[in-house]
């Protein structure tokens, strides 16, 4: 089973037991608690991924810290297990790739944990996600915060939308009926249950209403609009996403059918 799941957080998550080769600049994630620590991997990254701004750089990082949350998610539906993830094991990793720079996670002292026999599951899911989330990502997203003046509401906000895309994908490949209702269950969890105060928010950022939009090639299907701007627009030659909150739905109509006329003149 270990072996299974070390296998899945790498490929699925970027959470590696070691220091990916590639990595062109390393960091200790005790060293971003800090706020000279942050600043160092926001000049650090602001180039690599050509953001404008500071607050750019927080809101992709936010967007990348939902991948390691994810692996933490999965970990506990998918195999009652979890890799054991603390601020003294963790590194961060900035790796250069197609044009764009993504960002990787690694472990010290790599280890798998499994419910304990003499505790409950529930209890162990809510131990899992609390000390992550309290003790792991808050202190990270609140440094980010402090070192690049974008809110933390809006760092977290960029967790949901990632979430509800994965969840969808994990369950579409799921044919066990009993596991698909442990996934649901434990993501109900995280985002109905898990105390906001864990997050430092007065709310769980995960608690959101997702909204559908129309598709932008086909108008029979439904996309998800992001929960919270990604600052895509605020990135060299960047603009706002289709399914940004922050486009106006004239603006959205319009670039879908320039998307459309354009796609059916291709076809002739």
């Amino acid at each position: 089973m270990n072996e299974a799941l070390s296998k899945e957080l790498i490929s699925k998550f970027d959470l590696h037991p070691s220091p990916p080769a590639e990595a062109l600049h390393s960091f200790d994630a005790q060293e971003l608690v800090h706020e000279e620590g942050m600043r160092n991997f926001i000049d650090c990254y602001r180039p690599l991924m050509k953001a404008l701004d500071n607050q750019a750089v927080a809101a992709y990082f936010g967007s990348w810290c939902s991948s390691m949350a994810l692996a933490v998610q999965y970990s506990v539906s998918m195999y009652s297990a979890v890799p054991v993830i603390a601020l003294s094991r963790l590194s961060v990793h900035l790796i250069p790739s197609s044009g764009y720079c993504r960002i990787a996670f690694s472990l010290r002292d790599w280890e798998i944990q499994a419910v304990p026999k003499e505790e409950s599951r529930e209890a162990w899911r809510h131990e899992v996600l609390a000390s992550f989330y309290r003790d792991t990502a808050a202190p990270l997203l609140r440094s980010m915060s402090r070192a690049s003046g974008l809110s933390l509401g809006e760092i977290w906000g960029q967790l949901p939308t990632k979430f509800n895309y994965y969840m969808e994908l994990f369950a579409a490949d799921l044919q066990d009926s009993r596991q698909l209702g442990t996934l649901q269950e434990d993501y109900d969890y995280l985002k109905h249950s898990l105390p906001a105060e864990l997050f430092g928010m007065k709310r769980n950022p995960l608690d959101v209403v997702v909204r559908r939009i129309e598709g932008l090639a086909d108008p029979e299907q439904t996309v998800q609009m992001r929960n919270r701007c990604c600052l895509y627009y605020r990135t060299e030659g960047g603009s706002y996403c289709y399914t940004c909150p922050r486009l106006k739905e004239e603006e959205r109509a319009a670039r879908r059918a320039e998307f459309r006329q354009k796609a059916a003149s291709g076809q002739r």
